[in-house]
Order: C-alpha cells, then structure tokens, then sequence
C-alpha cells in the first residue's frame, strides 16, 4: 500500500500550483465588469495596448502586466499587475473597489456642483427680483505658452456664468467632461478666466467650451482643437540640421 500512497500523494502535491493559480485568478475581477458597475465607458486603446475606462470627470488607462496607470494628469500604483485574459484586463479586487470609488467620487462631485450653481443661480435670480434674460457671448482661444484656453464673454450684468469643458477623444466613445468652473459677470456683464484643459492633452482632439446661465439666458458655445502649447514656435533645441551624420 506505501507505493500507493506516494503516488496519491505526489499527485496532490503536483496539483498544489495549479489550484493557487486557480484561487489567486478567482480572486481578480474583469474590468469590463468593473467599468460596467462604475457607469465608465470600456474602451481598447489599441495604438498604445492599453484599456481605457471613461466617465464624467475621470480617465483611466491601465495596461497589461504594468503596475503603473493613470488616473487623469497623475500616476498611481496597483500591488498586483493587471493580467490579460479572454480580450479583458483582470484586476484585484482592492484595485476594482478604488476604481468604482474615484469613478462615483467625480460623480457626486460633479452632481454637488451642478446643485451649487443651480442654488447660486436661484440666489442671483432673486437678487434681481426676476428671471434674468439676455444672451451670453463667448471668445474662447487657447492659452500660449500653457495646457489652458483663455475664455472672456459678455452676458447680462451680474449673472451667474457656468463655464463646461467637454472633450471629444474618439468617435467611438461619448465626450468626457474635463471640468466646470463658476464665473460672475461683472456689473457690465464682461466675464474672464483662464481654464486648464486637463485632463486631455491628447493632440488633435477636440475641446467644447460651453457657457451657460439662468434658463432666462441663451447659453453659447465654442469649439477648439488641442494643439501644443507653444504651436507653430520652432525652438533651436528641436531643430536638427540637415546633411549626413
């Protein structure tokens, strides 16, 4: 019977790595399931290898066997390294958690601000005794020498001005909300900021700039290419000269 049990024995031991291999698979979540649950949009990068999850105010990029990916304009690190399995990236579940969790996040952020400004914008209105009316003139043009557009406008005096940026990064995916920002006229209705266009750097996607007010108000908007910072500036560093080397 010993001969027996050595090789029963030996059979288990041989099967050990395959059934914590099995276990530790089982305990990593397929981000498609993940962007699904968060309300992100899924979508393959296929120029970079990498998977992007997209939601308002938020981008994701993660990629396969890296422990590093980018959450909007920063970097962060996942203890365990995204796997690639069946067309999906399989993730911890602790990396699934602080994804849902940034992703609702910026959602109730973004939520808090549309009640403060709609709250804001009440105030205005009862400021004024009466709806406001008129209409809202916007010049958007991009920031020289910086990741920024310089925004100026007319509206009616003292009025609340909403300020959203949207980005169009692919035909595939919906425009991502960049950010918003609240402005007030001034007593003569003229308006000015300087607003990053973070998070999206990418060159030759589009940027819409919208301006909106009190419903009373007819909103305007615009719309911008995202180009270098210093376009069309040809630095000595950057240019080679020509011949063999």
């Amino acid at each position: 019977m010993r001969p027996l049990h050595t090789v029963v024995l030996f059979a288990v031991l041989s099967l050990t790595p395959t059934l914590i291999a099995g276990a530790q698979g089982a305990a990593q979540v397929p981000l498609a399931r993940v962007a699904s649950e968060a309300n992100l949009t899924y979508k393959w990068l296929v120029a970079t290898r990498a998977l992007q999850l997209s939601g308002p105010g938020i981008v994701l990029v993660i990629r396969p066997g890296d422990n590093l990916y980018d959450v909007n304009d920063r970097t962060e690190v996942t203890a365990d390294a995204p796997r690639y399995v069946s067309n999906d990236l399989y993730v911890s579940q602790a990396l699934a958690n602080h994804i849902t969790h940034l992703a609702r996040q910026e959602q109730q952020l973004i939520a808090s601000q549309d009640l403060q400004a709609a709250s804001e914008a009440g105030q205005a209105q009862d400021a004024m005794g009466g709806e406001m009316h008129g209409t809202i003139v916007l010049n958007v043009a991009p920031l020289e020498g910086a990741e920024a557009l310089l925004v100026t406008g007319q509206a009616p005096p003292s009025a609340s001005v909403m300020i959203t940026l949207l980005a169009t990064l692919s035909s595939d995916i919906p425009n991502v909300v960049l950010s918003r920002h609240n402005l007030t006229a001034e007593p003569d209705g003229k308006f000015q900021a300087i607003v990053p266009i973070a998070p999206d750097y990418m060159r030759d996607s589009f940027i819409h700039v919208l301006a909106t007010s009190s419903p009373g108000v007819i909103s305007a908007s615009a719309q911008l290419l995202v180009q270098a910072p210093n376009n069309g500036l040809k630095v000595p560093s950057e240019t080679f000269p020509g011949g063999i080397w």
